[in-house]
């Protein structure tokens, strides 16, 4: 019972998570549209605008470069959906990863550890990567290059470090949330103490210090890579060729790189007026066809897991009436599933990457405990499992579980 309210609150904070990623993401992706596609404005107070076309409407909006203390009035401020989004997916990390290591975390083929292990290099992670950052952040402005390489020095570092201690999927659902950590913080302790000093500032009548803006728009370089945040995190619910092809860092890296060019030619095409320039034209049709071979050769060269051979251990429990033991069970009614290539029609690859051998079941004995007991493995009970199995396979999961 607490399994499954425990699940189900997993579901609401899930739910709330994507709501204020998508609000967050399209205000910010909304903003850096005005921003490249405005054109000045000849007028007492706004310096540029921008017309749009929406639902039958006209709308018009302008950047005010020194708006008056009447008008901050109603200024509304837009930094709740970040802290919606920050706190939903600590819940999340919580009620799912951090609940689960075994499962979303740990690959005793990488690194055998402990649950407490995992969560803890987890927690090294969303501590000490934006702590870093910082630092980072404290380079002078006429150091640019520098300031980059060290931002690309520090982001594959962490790749490399959680490629070498967690599973492939574990180490992106990781490193997304680091990175949607950092982003956070950088918002948070950066952004909303300066925009309040800015608007302090004016309602006195003097002007924002200008180099606080500078500051702020180098330190805006980590919306190029949001598009990587959100497929990192969304990478669970994908095939096993994405989440499990055994090349975790060269997978999360080649993320990571094409997530800036996205936003690269994105504002490239903003700047453009909603064209995309030729050059980049190019550049979009080589990364295509690069990505292309690259998921071919990681399709053919995916044979990382032992095959299951489902048919013949299901005939040999079916036919013979002693008593079934835990192995004989999982091979006999979850394989279909998790197996390294399913049968389970419309099921490409095993969920969560996940290959049931006898060797490794007592591995996932707590998730196969959960499963069975709540019915919802196998899924709509697809493959006749009769109560009896239900139960000796419980009772099996609880000892070993424990």
């Amino acid at each position: 019972m607490v399994d499954a309210l425990l699940d189900f609150a997993a579901d609401i904070a899930r739910w709330l998570h994507v709501l204020a990623a998508v609000a967050w993401m399209g205000f910010g992706l909304w903003l850096r549209r005005l921003a490249f596609r405005a054109r000045p404005l000849i007028g007492p107070q706004a310096e540029l605008e921008v017309w749009d076309t929406h639902s039958l409407g006209f709308w018009r909006t302008a950047k005010v470069a020194a708006p008056t203390a009447s008008e901050l009035e109603g200024l509304v401020w837009s930094f709740n959906q970040i802290r919606w989004l920050f706190m939903t997916g600590l819940v999340l990390l919580g009620l799912i990863y951090y609940r689960q290591p075994q499962v979303y975390l740990i690959d005793p083929g990488v690194l055998s550890m402990s649950g407490r292990a995992a969560v803890a290099f987890s927690l090294l992670g969303l501590l000490g990567a934006p702590l870093i950052n910082e630092a980072i952040n404290r380079i002078p402005l006429r150091y640019r290059r520098t300031y980059i390489l060290s931002c690309a020095i520090h982001v594959l570092a962490w790749v490399y470090a959680y490629a070498s201690l967690f599973s492939q999927q574990g180490a992106m659902i990781q490193v997304g949330a680091m990175l949607g950590v950092t982003i956070t913080a950088n918002i948070l302790w950066y952004l909303h103490p300066a925009t309040r000093e800015a608007v302090d500032a004016l309602i006195r009548g003097e002007r924002p210090d200008p180099v606080k803006k500078q500051l702020w728009d180098r330190r805006n370089y980590h919306s190029f890579l949001l598009p990587a945040v959100v497929f990192l995190m969304l990478s669970s619910h994908m095939g096993a060729i994405v989440r499990a092809n055994g090349h975790a860092f060269l997978t999360i890296a080649t993320v990571l790189v094409l997530s800036v060019i996205s936003r690269r030619i994105l504002e490239a095409t903003h700047k453009n007026g909603g064209v995309m320039p030729a050059r980049f034209r190019w550049i979009t049709a080589g990364a295509v066809l690069t990505l292309g071979l690259g998921v071919g050769w990681l399709a053919s060269a995916r044979h990382g897991f032992d095959r299951v051979r489902v048919e013949a251990r299901a005939h040999s429990a079916a036919t013979d009436k002693r008593p079934l033991h835990a192995e004989e069970i999982v091979l006999r009614r979850y394989a279909a599933c998790h197996a390294a290539q399913p049968s389970f029609p419309g099921m490409a690859s095993p969920p969560r990457g996940i290959v049931f051998t006898p060797d490794n079941l007592p591995r996932y004995a707590g998730q196969i405990a959960i499963a069975v007991g709540s019915e919802r493995m196998p899924p709509g009970n697809a493959t006749d499992m009769l109560p009896s199995e239900r139960r000796a396979l419980t009772e099996w999961a609880i000892r070993h579980g424990q």
